[in-house]
């Protein structure tokens, strides 16, 4: 038996399990940078635990990472899988190891300061939510499922007594968005928070960002 033949034979066997033991699973693969979740691929069924399979350990909120067990012969690599509010994002698929996912938290939107149009000296510009492009997701659009949690340097204000401070944020995304996300690109939520990307990180898996809270 060659490395492909067991890679197939793994994945069959979560589909059994994942059939007795999991639920139907929408798996959408973002075909554009407005919405992730136009694109239906498959329906599967799937299951989930935290990162083991004896399932007798509940997930932390601080962690997003659970194996899942699916047909992987269906999947990539990026895609989303949705039940009703639950929503994961596949973050590994490496060979002969669990699959992994990351589930969203979130819904969220990028958009980069225009770009100067003028010629030699320029008056004063910054970035602000009525000039920015949306370079991921639409304006009054779904916005893409993420994961947004505590996580990276915070900006404390000590001159200001009355100011809050600027906490650090890590938000995930998946490896199929098609943007390449930059530092100084503004991410906000579902819940009208607004982000400064401070490092961007693309990896084999997913892109990871170190983010600040703007404040008004």
């Amino acid at each position: 038996m060659d490395a492909a033949k067991l890679q197939d034979r793994i994945y069959v066997g979560y589909a059994k399990a994942a059939k007795r033991i999991g639920y139907v699973y929408d798996v959408y693969r973002p075909a554009s940078a407005a919405n992730p979740l136009t694109a239906k691929v498959a329906s599967l069924n799937a299951s989930f635990s935290a990162q083991e399979w004896t399932y007798t350990k509940a997930n932390l909120p601080s962690k997003p990472f659970w194996y899942c067990l699916m047909d992987g012969r269906e999947t990539q690599l990026g895609d989303y899988l949705v039940y009703g509010q639950s929503v994961h994002f596949i973050a590994g698929m490496q060979s002969e190891l669990p699959i992994l996912t990351v589930e969203c938290n979130a819904r969220v939107w990028v958009t980069r300061p225009m770009a100067s149009s003028g010629f030699g000296a320029q008056g004063y510009s910054c970035s602000s939510a009525h000039t920015d492009d949306y370079v991921l997701g639409t304006q009054n659009g779904a916005g893409w499922p993420a994961s947004i949690l505590f996580g990276s340097r915070t900006l404390r204000h000590q001159l200001l007594p009355t100011s809050a401070d600027e906490h650090g944020y890590q938000i995930l995304l998946p490896m199929s968005n098609p943007i390449a996300l930059l530092a100084g690109d503004v991410i906000t939520d579902d819940l009208a928070r607004r982000f400064m990307v401070a490092g961007a990180e693309r990896n084999g898996q997913l892109w990871r960002l170190d983010m600040t809270e703007l404040h008004a």
